[in-house]
């Protein structure tokens, strides 16, 4: 049946405004965390479908409301700048100029409400449709509201939700909840700091931050689990501060034997952001001293000793030492430098950091050469590498000519701040979770705001 306008008169914008209000999304001003924070969930969207698993309300800016039953799904599409909403037959239901928000109904009529034995609906938004490559999942659950905002290039979808509930999604999201529970409470703070530094990181887009790795991969209620919750739980409020200010919490799979420095990853030294030995400090590290040539290097990529993120009992080791083989033809393609360097000849190491992450490489052809500079830039010009700790070797044919460069590798991303690996191989041996995060962030404290 077609739900007409008419309907929109039982619900006046005092009351939107009233039950709204308090979902408001609010900007962390110097130092205090937000209350809610806007999560982008998809772009460039031409269709978006979603559905509540409670009753919800459609709004136009506080302008007018439309309640729509529970499970009931719903597909929106851009139209003249503002988004049109349809049933599942095409039925036309609501059209706004501008966002649509779409939130659980506070207070549903009477004649939706539950039966005395029925289970309470639960009070999350659904979208419909396929899930992420990581996830697989069709159907994704989650808090707080949804805003649907019409751009010329599709819709994009944000999810804003109260801070800790964001968090109950990442953490489980960031960690396998099997892992130690100090680690897990690690995890979690520094998860809220890095939040709460980075709110309005993306705002040119629409949110404050996305869900996937390049912010932080938060899964919604889907990914939700009771360890991680508790993690978050008994961490409340809690964040790390360098001279009374919250800090840039950056963190990364696994270190692979030292943590990078901000000097060498970003080219400006973060007193926080030291690099230091992924093991316990009283004794001594599985790589000492911390190799100074190339020979030294490519050793310690190839090593079979490992300091805390070489958890097999925990984690995939392969995270921790890997090799990729690539041929001639296939680093060429991934380069895409033919034309500036003619047929690739070499790869030549020019500047590593702490850790051992390659700085700048220098790509040799046979009629040029050209020089690759910053981690994330190196391991994705050369095929999408794990973490740019990795030396090379070259097979040659009888000419010279280079038929495959074995890539011997450590660790899994940039390796700044805090290892997870090695957070959960050091609460395994007994480490709680404040004397974990002091060991990866420099001469910080851990307060409550």
């Amino acid at each position: 049946m077609m739900m007409h306008r008419s309907i929109l008169s039982s619900l006046r914008l005092s009351l939107y405004l009233l039950v709204l209000g308090a979902v408001t999304l609010s900007r962390a001003e110097g130092n205090a965390l937000p209350e809610t924070i806007a999560i982008g969930l998809q772009t460039k969207q031409a269709a978006v479908r979603l559905s509540g698993l409670a009753p919800i309300l459609l709004s136009a800016g506080g302008q007018d409301t439309l309640p729509l039953p529970a499970n009931l799904p719903i597909v929106c599409t851009g139209k003249n700048g503002g988004i049109a909403v349809q049933d599942a037959n095409g039925i036309p239901l609501y059209t706004v100029k501008g966002i649509l928000r779409v939130a659980i109904d506070p207070a549903p009529p009477a004649t939706r409400e539950r039966t005395p034995d029925a289970p309470a609906p639960l009070p999350q938004l659904r979208l419909l449709g396929p899930g992420r490559h990581y996830d697989g999942k069709p159907d994704r659950p989650y808090r707080g509201y949804f805003e649907l905002l019409p751009k010329a290039d599709g819709i994009t979808v944000v999810n804003i939700v109260p801070l800790e509930a964001y968090l109950w999604g990442v953490v489980s999201s960031e960690m396998s909840p099997r892992y130690p529970l100090e680690a897990l409470k690690a995890q979690a703070i520094a998860a809220r700091t890095y939040a709460a530094r980075n709110i309005g990181r993306l705002s040119k887009l629409g949110f404050d931050l996305d869900d996937t790795a390049a912010c932080q991969v938060y899964g919604g209620v889907f990914s939700e689990d009771p360890r991680t919750t508790r993690a978050v739980n008994e961490t409340a409020g809690m964040v790390l501060t360098y001279g009374g200010k919250i800090i840039d919490a950056v963190y990364s799979s696994t270190c692979g034997g030292f943590t990078e420095s901000a000097e060498h990853a970003w080219g400006t030294a973060v007193p926080y952001l030291q690099s230091v030995a992924d093991c316990h400090p009283d004794v001594a590290a599985p790589f000492t001293p911390r190799p100074t040539d190339e020979e030294g290097w490519a050793a310690f990529c190839k090593a079979s000793r490992g300091p805390h993120c070489l958890q097999p009992k925990w984690a995939n080791p392969e995270v921790f030492r890997w090799v990729r083989l690539l041929t001639r033809k296939e680093l060429e393609t991934s380069l895409g430098l033919n034309d500036k360097i003619g047929t690739l000849h070499n790869l030549t190491v020019l500047k590593r950091g702490a850790s051992g992450r390659i700085t700048a490489l220098k790509v040799e052809g046979t009629t040029g050469a050209t020089t690759l500079e910053k981690e994330l830039a190196i391991r994705k010009a050369l095929g999408g590498l794990r973490s740019s700790a990795f030396t090379v070797d070259i097979y040659r044919d009888d000419a010279g000519v280079p038929v495959v460069f074995a890539f011997w590798g450590g660790g899994w991303g940039h390796g700044l701040g805090m290892c997870q690996v090695g957070a959960v191989g050091l609460a395994d041996e007994g480490w709680a979770y404040n004397r974990i995060l002091e060991h990866y962030y420099t001469g910080v404290k851990i307060e409550r705001r």
